[in-house]
């Protein structure tokens, strides 16, 4: 049996699998790359094309184990972590699980990771080539803001 561009089906799905793999290899290695501190801003926007959800998810995941702010753009050393599952806001009369929050140094790199991981594509690796490249933005601080 062979498709329309005469390639037998059997090459086809061997080429798809091989493809699959390298892309999943890939999003392996930036994984292991976003775990060290001081990543380079334009180098960690290039690096999320390459990941998905699970894999930004894992990354933030590894660098709280390895006591660094989850926010990898962030070299902060999280040594003090809390060890409450939850805030009381009183003003506002809610209670907040705070389990993620806890994985970052600042409410500001727990909003900027969150930003950054709503930007990241949920289409499969290995079909990423056939999307346009998305255009990431960073979340500005407050600081920057006001300028």
């Amino acid at each position: 049996m062979t498709t329309e561009n005469n390639q037998p089906l059997r090459e086809q799905l061997i080429a798809a699998v091989v493809k699959k793999r390298a892309a999943v290899a890939r999003a392996h290695q930036v994984v292991v790359t976003l775990l060290e501190p001081h990543i380079e801003e334009q180098a960690f926007l290039d690096l999320l094309t390459e990941i998905g959800p699970d894999n930004y998810a894992d990354i933030v995941e590894e660098r709280h184990i390895n006591k660094l702010c989850g926010y990898p753009l962030c070299n902060a050393v999280v040594e003090k972590v809390p060890v409450k599952q939850y805030q009381i806001c009183v003003t506002r009369n809610k209670v907040y699980d705070i389990t993620e929050r806890k994985k970052f140094c600042s409410g500001y790199c727990f909003k900027a990771s969150e930003y950054i991981k709503s930007q990241v594509p949920t289409s499969p690796l290995w079909l990423r080539d056939k999307e346009p490249k998305p255009n990431f933005k960073l979340m500005r601080r407050e600081k920057e803001i006001s300028k």
